[in-house]
């Protein structure tokens, strides 16, 4: 069972808690989930669908600040009067996809296994874009994404406090574990206690439904 007054769990048998002393026949019920962080106000653990609603909606923010990055290095690859690398990475992409010798923008051939064009385009938009838009946010005042904000969540560490830039980083990047494991780690939530997610486990933190 969980002491009703520091939340943790103790021995379902015993009269007091084990950490706290609290009589457990007696001491007052609170809402042991319900935490106060800055303005932040959490109450339950949140559930596989507004997460999964939660992530999609961070898909297309996403996507939405890929492009501008994208426009502003076409840009300034246009001033400098060079080829876009990230051109050159998109019609590699598809020339490998259509099996055809991959060229740069001059025509010439590209032998390299994986072409410096298309580390950057991977490098920009797989990792650094959403490295940053993720560690940032969930490490901010709202501690939550985009797509978290709309679902009404919150990311905390595991006393409910706001987490760091660093656990926010760990937290993106374990997110691949997750997919390794053929997407696996995303559904565990929905048979946890915590509802944490494999990265969830691996950063340690959790994610809570806001509340008014």
């Amino acid at each position: 069972m969980y002491c009703p007054r520091c939340g943790r769990e103790t021995e379902s048998g015993g009269r007091f808690c084990q950490w706290c002393g609290a009589d457990l026949k007696t001491a007052p019920p609170r809402a042991v989930l319900r935490r106060k962080v800055g303005e932040i106000s959490t109450e339950k653990y949140a559930g596989l669908p507004r997460r999964v609603g939660a992530g999609l909606i961070d898909i297309l923010f996403l996507i939405f600040f890929d492009l501008i990055v994208a426009g502003f290095i076409t840009i300034v690859a246009w001033l400098a009067r060079s080829p876009s690398p990230l051109t050159e990475a998109v019609l590699m992409l598809y020339q490998y996809y259509r099996r055809l010798p991959r060229t740069d923008s001059s025509g010439n051939v590209v032998n390299a296994l994986v072409p410096s064009q298309v580390l950057l385009f991977v490098g920009v938009f797989i990792l650094i874009v959403p490295w940053l838009y993720f560690a940032y946010l969930e490490s901010s005042r709202n501690q939550a994404t985009l797509g978290k904000m709309v679902m009404r969540l919150a990311v905390t560490d595991m006393k409910g406090n706001r987490i760091t830039f660093a656990r926010g980083t760990l937290r993106f990047f374990s997110l691949f574990l997750s997919v390794l494991t053929l997407g696996i780690g995303f559904l565990i939530p929905a048979f946890t206690r915590t509802k944490q997610g494999l990265h969830d486990i691996v950063a340690g933190t959790l994610i809570f439904l806001q509340e008014e």
